[in-house]
């Protein structure tokens, strides 16, 4: 009995710290999905959180070149300013800038545009700036790292720096993809369901367990 319960306690502190890490390295400025195919045409969402003690009020976002008929939603509360290089048809859009609304500290905002992704394999970065209330602009477009240290990561953010986010197109007209592309990425969002389910079930076991030991 005692090593249900150990086992039980070890699965629960698992699933706490996988959830706190996954909300620590989702808590900055990122454009999903994270993978699109050639020539898709969807809606990209751009997630901001304001993770300082005034509220965020602007948004810009670096429209990478390789994007077609790029349109943002309509955003109650926020202006909206898109800027294009060239002219007439060839213009294309460079930019998208949200301004005028507000997101409360603690509490993050989503903005959608719909685009074309590219017609060939590659990686879109979104290199984002995010202005805060007191004027401060967070830079989202240093290159990504992972094996980054704490100490790194902060000096980085005392810096008003931070990582641009990705997204990978990959060619799914021709060729299946492979099991590894599919699961990657679905491990990590997987992985914190699969423990709250071997957790609830560990638990019921061990009451079944406790009140047969009780009957007897």
């Amino acid at each position: 009995m005692k090593k249900i319960k150990y086992i039980f306690t070890a699965i629960l502190l698992g699933s706490l710290v996988f959830l706190t890490n996954t909300t620590i390295a989702s808590a900055h400025v990122v454009v999903k999905p994270n993978q699109v195919g050639v020539g898709q045409r969807l809606d990209f969402v751009v997630s901001v959180p304001t993770e300082k003690d005034n509220p965020t009020v602007g948004l810009k976002l670096i429209v990478p070149k390789e994007l077609q008929s790029v349109t943002p939603n309509a955003k109650p509360g926020w202006n909206i300013d898109v800027k294009k290089t060239g002219e007439g048809e060839s213009a294309m859009v460079s930019e998208i800038d949200w301004t005028g609304g507000s997101i409360p500290p603690g509490q993050r905002d989503e903005f959608v545009f719909s685009a074309q992704a590219p017609a060939n394999s590659t990686t879109i970065n979104w290199k984002a700036y995010q202005t805060y209330e007191d004027g401060t602009v967070v830079s989202w477009d240093q290159t990504p790292n992972t094996k980054m240290s704490d100490s790194q990561m902060e000096e980085m953010e005392k810096k008003n720096l931070g990582p641009y986010s990705q997204t990978n197109v990959i060619n799914d007209l021709s060729v299946s993809p492979t099991p590894a592309q599919g699961k990657e990425n679905d491990q990590g969002n997987n992985l914190s369901l699969v423990l709250s389910i071997v957790a609830i079930a560990m638990a019921g076991f061990a009451l079944t367990r406790q009140r047969i030991s009780s009957t007897k």
